[in-house]
């Protein structure tokens, strides 16, 4: 048997496996069908090589094709994770390789995973998974239910890390100051989570820059992980779940700087005033945990429901947020296409848009590019959530598009994904974009309508289906010009203001190809 460590105070962390919290709603679609199932090394060998085939999990050692199936790939799927060593309860292999993406949503509450037990899923994970709330309001309830001391983690520290930093961020708002990224690695390692001791430190310390963070906190605080743990790696996934829970957006002033969220103050008020406490054997018990962070979940949905419609505003003022935003940061065409075409890559030409996940960035950048095109000839209403400044943090929810532009002829709508799994892209970026112009139903009577859907590549049977789309329109007399794009060609056509006349052109052909084969 082993003897646990005796607990001590450490610096506040998440997995790192997982940078983006964004990628956790396409892994908790995937694992939804293994919901009841009991987490033996059988069941888990299938969970993690279907996350592989699907492309969730990826590894130089595992090469996907058009033959690729879970069985065929479970020998390269033990190998390539062979070297992996046992962690939370789960044995080492591939058992470990499921735990790393499991501890944040467990941390969360958001599933009950333990080994040879019964897979769970909370109430709010479902609704996520369901589109019945999006990932901001998600992560918002969980993370007000969080503790850091808890079954998951080892350590001293007891309170809720997130209430703690927005006190603190309240705080710092009335004397009209933000949190500088510096303060923010420091603010990791409070013991207790006290707000004026904290405030206190930062009043009377000077961290002008990460080296002096990291010395204040090896000093102070006995801090022994590695210098990119302490400074970048930690800091960098816990702001991120910060921003996709919409409480916080980064500004910078020469320095990173960390505020609250004015498009949420109200929200952020309310869902803090809820009370919610762990008792002692819940914070040690996994199962204890797990079913307190899932027994309060009414008030915190109301609270959602009440103020999910103020993030829901009129085209004419998301224009205007999305000209903003090209007048604050001097964005032209040039510098939008080169920031297109780094997507992928780690640079950024405009560095205050770097915090941004990459598929929500995608659509912010196509936002913009139709924006500088089109100028105010049309409504834009891009659903991303933004901040007061028009900063993207969270997706649009999942029962309306991603861009909508639209006038008093014609409503577009554009989808875009980062997506290149094809089995992937498939199943996630084709019935749904269709079911999205449902969504425009105060459009639905304008004598045009446009769909654009965006990729880095466009598979065939991709393409398959959005052309057997216009096929079907055209039959039910709901016509509708579509077109799916790679990112490349969209970008042009946009850049020359032909994409009404593409789309027409594009469903044309389709809808003569098919009606010539008939004859």
């Amino acid at each position: 048997m082993t003897t646990k460590r005796k607990p001590t105070y450490k610096q506040m962390a998440f997995e790192t496996a997982v940078r983006n919290p964004e990628r956790y709603l396409g892994i908790l679609k995937a694992l939804k069908k293994y919901e009841g199932k009991i987490l033996d090394k059988k069941r888990l060998l299938e969970i993690v090589s279907n996350l592989y085939l699907i492309g969730e999990f990826k590894s130089d050692g595992i090469v996907i094709t058009e033959t690729s199936t879970v069985a065929n790939i479970k020998n390269k799927v033990i190998k390539v994770n062979s070297t992996r060593r046992a962690d939370g309860g789960f044995p080492a292999g591939y058992t470990s390789r499921f735990w790393t993406y499991m501890r944040t949503m467990s941390e969360l509450g958001m599933v009950y995973a333990q080994y040879n037990e019964e897979f769970k899923f909370s109430k709010i994970a479902k609704m996520l998974i369901e589109e019945k709330i999006d990932e901001q309001e998600a992560f918002s309830i969980q993370a007000m239910k969080s503790n850091r001391k808890s079954p998951y983690r080892n350590i001293k520290n007891d309170y809720n890390f997130f209430k703690f930093i927005l006190e603190v961020l309240f705080t710092l708002r009335k004397k009209n100051k933000s949190l500088s990224y510096e303060q923010f690695i420091v603010s990791m390692f409070s013991c207790d989570g006290d707000v004026r001791e904290f405030l206190n430190i930062i009043k009377n310390n000077k961290f002008k820059d990460a080296n002096a963070a990291e010395n204040f906190v090896r000093k102070n605080y006995g801090a022994t992980n590695k210098t990119e743990t302490i400074v970048r790696d930690y800091p960098d996934v816990v702001r991120r779940v910060l921003i996709i829970s919409g409480f916080v957006t980064i500004r910078y002033d020469g320095i990173k700087l960390m505020q609250i969220n004015e498009n949420k103050l109200d929200y952020i008020k309310k869902i803090l005033s809820v009370e919610f406490s762990l008792d002692s054997t819940e914070k040690e018990d996994a199962k204890k945990y797990f079913n307190k962070l899932d027994s309060t979940n009414d008030e915190y949905l109301a609270i959602v429901e009440k103020y999910r419609e103020v993030d829901r505003i009129d085209g004419e003022e998301y224009a205007n947020k999305v000209f903003n935003i090209i007048n604050t940061y001097k964005i032209n065409e040039k510098i939008i296409c080169q920031s297109i075409n780094l997507i992928d890559s780690k640079k950024e030409i405009i560095e205050e848009f770097q915090e941004i996940p990459k598929p929500l960035k995608l659509e912010f950048y196509i936002t913009i590019l139709v924006a500088l095109k089109y100028g105010k000839e049309f409504a834009i209403r891009p659903n991303y959530k933004a901040d007061h400044i028009g900063k993207p943090y969270s997706h649009a929810p999942g029962n309306i598009g991603d861009i909508e532009i639209y006038s008093l002829k014609l409503y577009w709508l554009i989808e875009v994904t980062l997506i290149r799994n094809k089995s992937q892209q498939l199943n996630n970026e084709t019935t749904s974009v269709i079911r999205h112009l449902s969504s425009g139903e105060e459009f639905i009577d304008h004598a045009k309508k446009y769909l654009s859907f965006i990729a880095p590549v466009i598979h065939e049977d991709t393409k398959k289906f959005y052309d057997f789309s216009v096929v079907e329109s055209k039959t039910e007399k709901n016509e509708i010009n579509i077109k799916p794009y790679n990112i490349e060609d969209f970008v042009d056509i946009t850049l020359k203001k032909e994409n009404f006349v593409d789309m027409e052109q594009y469903t044309s052909k389709v809808f003569e190809k098919f009606r010539s084969k008939l004859n």
